[in-house]
């Protein structure tokens, strides 16, 4: 199941290609294009990550989550601190993810980056403006959008998916679902309307969630470290790895033989997505929705 261009030039590569790659196919997700990519990786090989390495990333995949959903919402409220805030959160694994790596993270952070980071998410927290979703709320009643179907990586089957076009739109089950932060509030029941408008509230919301998740996190990491060495067996793998990032389901599927890339299968959460924007006759609708073109397109 090809989507993209960009996943042949992924044939033949060593398995450090993964992250200095995925990093660069799409700014809004390129720590979880490359966490989903190595984690695919350690999924074929039995790879176990230790606790320190996967805080590590989680921290990181959160920030890019707060960084996206604050770039999202900038088209309705101001959101630039928050934004810069997820944008520094996520850097916790270096330039362009440069710590992350098979088997964890290379390098953990110092008591003096953890503090503040600390810092960072307790500053985030004072930003996020809970009266947007009232707002939110009035606009529902004046603006008439339809509800949408959702899907998220904690019960995603791949066999369910349904491609077609090029670029390739993809339905889920047959039917047209949106992914992203309504997807995953509601999961969590921090959101209980389907509602397109709710995707704004889900966004204001998850912002919140994610910087007290992040808290949880350095709370419990511990500075030791973060990385175990894998073995890489010889024979043919195949690793698939399906997570939650910045825009929605970020899924990876990875052939290998030893570290060669043999094939390589990417979906995101934009093929859902511009199958339900394609379903929206209204421009308010397609402004929540906010179609990421480069993840849609590459």
């Amino acid at each position: 199941m090809k989507i993209r261009g960009f996943e042949t030039s992924m044939m033949g590569r060593d398995i450090d290609f993964i992250v200095p790659s995925m990093t660069r196919l799409c700014y809004l997700n390129e720590i979880s294009h490359a966490l989903a990519g190595v984690t695919a990786v350690e999924k074929a090989y039995n790879i176990t990550v230790p606790n320190e390495g996967q805080y590590l990333r989680d921290i990181a995949r959160l920030g890019e989550i707060i960084e996206v959903d604050a770039i999202k919402l900038s088209e309705f409220i101001n959101t630039k601190k928050l934004e810069d805030i997820g944008n520094e959160i996520k850097s916790i694994l270096g330039k362009k993810g440069k710590y992350l790596a098979v088997g964890g993270v290379l390098q953990n952070i110092s008591d003096k980056r953890k503090e503040k980071l600390l810092k960072l998410a307790n500053e985030g927290l004072n930003l996020v403006d809970k009266e947007f979703i009232n707002l939110v709320e009035e606009r529902k009643k004046k603006i008439s959008l339809p509800d949408v179907e959702l899907i998220d990586a904690y019960n995603f089957d791949i066999n369910k998916v349904e491609t077609n076009g090029y670029p390739k739109i993809a339905l889920y089950d047959g039917k047209v679902v949106y992914s992203g932060a309504l997807s995953r509030m509601y999961n969590k029941g921090l959101i209980k309307s389907k509602n397109l408008w709710d995707v704004l509230s889900a966004r204001v919301i998850e912002i919140e969630h994610s910087l007290m998740e992040i808290k949880n996190l350095l709370n419990k990491l511990k500075l030791t470290y973060p990385y175990m060495e894998p073995i890489i067996k010889d024979g043919k793998a195949i690793g698939e790895a399906v997570i939650e990032g910045g825009e929605g389901i970020v899924y990876h599927r990875v052939e290998l033989i030893g570290r060669e890339i043999l094939d390589y299968t990417i979906l995101t959460s934009e093929n859902f997505n511009k199958a339900v924007l394609d379903s929206v006759d209204n421009d308010e609708g397609k402004r929540i929705i906010q179609l990421c073109e480069r993840c849609y397109y590459l």
